[in-house]
């Protein structure tokens, strides 16, 4: 059964997609602290956005659906409690009784050693070079690879099964026959950094596929969609 997250392709999901020009990035204030707090923790502690989409994909429906920065939320709850930043229930109990919560908690070491960084690491203008070169190098996902790479453009594949746990292959590829349009070059697994796993870098390829060998003769005639996708996503077709 599909996950509650995977929603691409899923004909019980088709339909218009309201769009309007003027609509804000935020609809509350809410929201704008919730994605501010989520960044910096996760630039701030070198955390990986794979391991934080992974937290979001075990949500239960009640909570993963109804809003988008919600689940941002509990999401980011649940990891602070797992890293042991906070108790659990700790935040449940503030906000119940925030004068009984006042006194009982100590500040983590690890939590003030994190403050004190982030002070010192925003207050200043970083040079350009370190935006430029180091930066990217320590928070983006490209890596060089020792392996060469399987696939060329123009090599038709097929989509392997889908295995455990997090990934960025889209059910509805699954066993789907497309064409590598692209090679990106290597870099970090997802699958293997949302658990912490150390695994080589691999190659992400761009690959086509027809709307019919997506959904069949009812497919829009002449369309086709772009994916990206990790060289284990794939065999030869």
């Amino acid at each position: 059964m599909p996950e509650v997250h995977d929603l691409g392709g899923r004909a019980e999901h088709y339909g218009p997609v309201p769009h309007d020009a003027d609509e804000p990035p935020f609809h509350q204030r809410w929201e704008e602290r919730v994605f501010g707090i989520v960044s910096v923790h996760m630039t701030a502690m070198s955390k990986p956005v794979d391991e934080f989409r992974f937290d979001m994909e075990q949500l239960p429906p009640e909570q993963y659906l109804p809003s988008y920065f919600g689940r941002w939320l509990a999401a980011f709850e649940n990891g602070l409690v797992r890293d042991e930043h906070l108790r659990a229930g700790e935040l449940d109990a503030l906000v119940r009784n925030p004068q009984a919560a006042q006194g009982n908690t100590r500040p983590r070491v690890r939590t003030m050693l994190t403050a004190t960084a982030l002070r010192a690491s925003t207050r200043p203008t970083m040079p350009a070079w370190i935006c430029t070169y180091v930066l990217p190098r320590q928070f983006g996902a490209a890596r060089r690879s020792r392996n060469k790479p399987e696939f060329s453009v123009g090599d038709k594949v097929r989509v392997r099964a889908r295995r455990g746990g997090h990934t960025r292959q889209p059910g509805y590829v699954t066993g789907k026959v497309g064409v590598v349009v692209a090679n990106f070059g290597s870099a970090v697994f997802p699958d293997a950094r949302a658990v912490g796993r150390r695994e080589p870098p691999q190659h992400l390829y761009t690959v086509e596929f027809t709307g019919r060998e997506l959904w069949g003769d009812a497919a829009e005639a002449g369309t086709s969609v772009l994916i990206e996708l990790y060289q284990p996503y794939l065999e030869g077709a």
